[in-house]
């Protein structure tokens, strides 16, 4: 009787700081059931769907053993404090260690820029902070990720989309994630300082310890790093909604959820150590550089007398060597030292840190889009293009925010209309374009790659248009300064399953000259090679050239031109549309 009327009690009752939904909350209850998968979390068999039943299971555990509260210490403290029940006092030894060492009842998210050399963190990534004092690197982070091994990057993929890894809670050091984003990595880290209320981070401090080793199906879409610290912020905002406008989830779209709800604080923004030595590198010559990569590599010793920005740079880059692993500890410490003693005499200006820009993520353009336009191709007349993309950016949408040089583009497809010939085509499916276009310096040598693969319509070695599957992709380098790259591109290509050839194939090279600006976009590529298909071997050429008028944040105005020609027949067509991010 005394459980029935606590639940009673509970469900008609306006529990003071949505007393019912911080009970889904602990629960991890979304959408009808709790998104946590491993059964441990629970005790009643149904408690994963029926939260009422989990509660009432959780009360007639601890009226029988008290020391449960040690286990499910957030669900002791919510029926303690929301219910009333009167719970003796436990000894909780770990617990205790474990509440000492994350001090601070200051909370941040923090989102990482996109990597490419990792399909997971090609959204970027997001996490939170515990701290008391903004400089205390000693401060603690809560991670949300998949726990996987080593396979192959295919089973990867797959695996990743279906659920096949489990996801799992972690709370470690600060600096460690410093090291290994922003030094390893080369990614910056922008923290959102979060409005929260004191006394729920110690409710927030106590439900990590309940989430030790339990686990939940990890998915790269939906239910990934940024959506189960999404979800879990709610324990500080109860009576929000907590909802994004789609059902796949990614990290840039949760930060911009804060900001429109107006619970960010403060905004914080630490370059990685790529930027900062890319920032000093300008005030530097192509000679110092040299300098400094030799000297790291022991062909040559520190010079003095240099400007401090010299020492600053050769300062970081040894940072930077060490972290990813090409110096070992002795080695380091000794040229760590050597370029802060020089430092430390050297005259003129330094690194200056406020001059090292960036653009904040949160100012980016929506990650979906939808493109209208209108064009003209020879032959057939003029055609009405409808497009959309629901993730994510590419090398010719406005640059702001996003990682510069580098696109994913999942899943657009564009339909096509022929007004003449009163005819309807799904023209394009792009099922995935990745590209990476670091430019090469110095001290950087990164190599530029990219690979598209979908369907689209395009003319045969007859000259014949149909459709068929498609993968083109390549690797090389790029050059360049500032807002204007140069990359050049070995390809292979390869066609499958058209209306007239079976599976065929060639490769070539490709050229790319990019210029991505706040204002202007373009992309022009020029690409020729061999190919083999069942109708003969062909020489390809192609020209293709995109540019876009960025009139707003969300708004662009595209224009693009592609001719195409492969065994003496060509196929060539122009178009202007408008583009619209959301």
């Amino acid at each position: 009787m005394f459980l029935f009327l606590i639940i009673i009690f509970l469900i008609i009752t306006p529990a003071e700081g949505g007393g019912e939904e911080i009970w889904k909350i602990l629960l991890h209850y979304r959408d009808g059931e709790s998104v946590i998968d491993d059964p441990s979390f629970f005790l009643d068999p149904q408690g994963r769907k029926d939260p009422r039943m989990e509660l009432e299971a959780f009360l007639k555990e601890i009226r029988r053993d008290p020391s449960i509260a040690c286990r499910f210490p957030a669900r002791a403290f919510y029926v303690r404090n929301w219910l009333g029940v009167k719970i003796p006092p436990q000894e909780c030894a770990e617990l205790q260690r474990f509440l000492r060492e994350l001090e601070g009842s200051r909370i941040s998210i923090i989102y990482a820029d996109s990597h490419m050399g990792s399909p997971a963190s090609m959204f970027g990534h997001t996490f939170l902070r515990i701290f008391s004092s903004e400089k205390n690197l000693y401060s603690f982070i809560v991670n949300y990720a998949a726990e996987v091994e080593r396979e192959p990057g295919i089973t990867y993929a797959i695996k990743g989309l279906t659920g096949g890894y489990r996801g799992y809670f972690s709370v470690g050091p600060y600096f460690e994630k410093i090291r290994e984003y922003s030094g390893i990595e080369g990614r910056d880290l922008w923290e959102y300082e979060l409005l929260v209320d004191p006394q729920r981070v110690m409710l927030f401090k106590l439900h990590l310890w309940e989430l030790r080793r339990v686990y939940s199906y990890y998915y790269f879409f939906h239910k990934n790093c940024s959506s189960e610290v999404f979800n879990l912020l709610r324990i500080f905002y109860p009576d929000r909604e907590f909802r994004l406008k789609t059902s796949w989830t990614l990290p840039i779209d949760t930060i911009k959820y804060l900001l429109k709800e107006d619970l960010v604080k403060e905004v914080r923004f630490n370059p990685s150590l790529q930027k900062r030595i890319e920032a000093g590198s300008e005030d530097l010559s192509r000679e110092e550089l040299e300098l400094i990569k030799e000297w790291v590599r022991g062909n040559r010793s520190l010079p003095e007398g240099r400007k401090g920005v010299f020492y600053d740079v050769a300062s970081d880059y040894v940072r930077f060597m060490y972290y990813g692993g090409a110096l070992e500890i002795g080695r380091y410490r000794k040229l760590y030292l050597a370029s802060l003693k020089n430092r430390s005499t050297a005259e003129g200006g330094g690194l200056e840190i406020k001059k090292i820009k960036g653009e904040r993520p949160d100012h980016s353009h929506g990650t979906q889009r939808l493109r209208i336009g209108y064009g003209y191709k020879k032959g057939a007349g003029g055609f009405l293009d409808i497009a959309y993309r629901p993730v994510y950016h590419d090398l010719v949408d406005p640059p702001a925010g996003y990682r510069r040089s580098s696109e994913v583009v999942f899943s657009e497809f564009v339909i096509r209309y022929f007004a003449v010939q009163n005819r309807l085509f799904l023209q394009r499916w792009t099922a995935i374009r990745i590209t990476s276009l670091e430019r090469r310096g110095v001290l950087f040598k990164p190599l530029s790659w990219f690979v598209n693969t979908g369907y689209k319509r395009d003319i045969d070695g007859r000259g014949v248009e149909g459709g068929f599957l498609y993968l083109n992709s390549g690797g090389g380098l790029t050059l360049g300064r500032r807002e204007l790259g140069l990359s050049l591109l070995p390809e292979v290509r390869v066609r499958a399953f058209g209306d007239r050839e079976g599976l065929s194939g060639g490769g070539g090279f490709k050229v790319l000259i990019l210029r991505q600006g706040n204002r202007t976009s373009f992309r022009i590529t020029a690409s020729g090679g061999i190919f083999l298909a069942p109708s003969g071997n062909h020489i390809y050429r192609e020209l293709e050239a995109t540019a876009g008028i960025h009139l707003f944040r969300n708004l662009s105005l595209r224009f693009s031109g592609r001719y195409f020609s492969l065994g003496g027949k060509d196929s060539l067509e122009a178009s202007g549309s408008w583009a619209l991010y959301f």
